[in-house]
């Protein structure tokens, strides 16, 4: 069992989303809306409802709109208070209090390794979360919850798991493991394999809480994009990693049919879910 604490969260939003063109040309893929919510508002919370009070966002160039949604608006609340509307101010205060947030450029877009080594300075030798916001996942307990159980349990490296269709493996990290009672033990990780070389159907799923260790295994590279599976590739011989199919409704907002399925299922589910975050 870890006596680690958990409270540092890392959530990567520099990516150019040309998934979503062309919206994205003027509109951060993080601040597109689920409801009346920006994607990245579900990231955040996620991480604040299990007590993680340190969170770093990486953004882009041209991206100031995700540092603006987090910060106090003295207009809007002026005018809120002039028109009584508490419930709205508290919202508004609620938002700009949640965590202590700070934001880190990458300048290129060289990947989420990349992302995640930039926060190393900050981060030292404390564990972390790291949250991809496109993967945008309702549950109870939440993704990040059902991971530190098993952190908890057995410290290391800790990954979310989904199963994928077939036409998914080729486009995604997939795990080799053996079942356990709690956790599926990693053997192997695999990045994008030919679907005829994949280990299994079981692939990584945008959560991971991760040991320090892992900053030493991210190669770095000012061209190529690094990306997290093959840092934990590094560590696989002699550090323990575990995963966990992750129970909930899941959504690739990434897209334009993900993003338009879970403003959908949020607007019907508004009420219950708004309570759990």
């Amino acid at each position: 069992m870890t006596t680690a604490n958990l409270n540092w969260a890392v959530i990567p939003c520099a990516g150019l989303g040309t998934r979503l063109l062309p919206v994205t040309r003027s509109v951060p893929k993080a601040m597109l809306s689920i409801g009346n919510y920006p994607i990245i508002h579900f990231a955040v919370k996620e991480a604040v409802s299990i007590g993680i009070e340190n969170i770093l966002i990486i953004v882009g160039d041209g991206m100031d709109s995700i540092r603006t949604y987090f910060s106090e608006i003295q207009n809007l609340n002026k005018e809120l208070i002039s028109n009584n509307e508490n419930e709205l101010l508290k919202q508004q205060n609620d938002i700009a209090n949640m965590a202590d947030i700070r934001f880190l450029l990458q300048e290129k877009p060289l990947g989420v390794g990349h992302a995640v080594k930039l926060t190393k300075r900050i981060i030292g030798d404390n564990s972390f979360a790291v949250i991809f916001p496109d993967d945008l996942i309702f549950s109870k307990p939440n993704s990040l919850e059902q991971l530190k159980l098993i952190f908890d349990k057995y410290g290391g490296h800790v990954i979310g798991l989904n199963k994928l269709k077939n036409n998914e493996i080729e486009k995604k990290g997939v795990v080799d493991f053996q079942a356990e009672k709690d956790r599926y033990k990693i053997n192997n990780l695999v990045e994008k394999p030919k679907l005829s070389e994949a280990p299994s159907n079981v692939g990584i799923l945008g959560r991971y809480i991760l040991h320090h260790t892992i900053f030493d295994q991210i190669q770095d590279s000012s061209e190529n994009e690094i990306n997290l599976t093959d840092a934990m590739m590094e560590s696989i011989s002699d550090f323990n990693i575990s995963g966990k199919i992750l129970d909930g409704y899941h959504f690739d907002t990434g897209n334009p049919q993900g993003l338009v399925k879970a403003g959908n299922f949020f607007m019907k589910n508004s009420k219950l879910i708004l309570e759990r975050y």
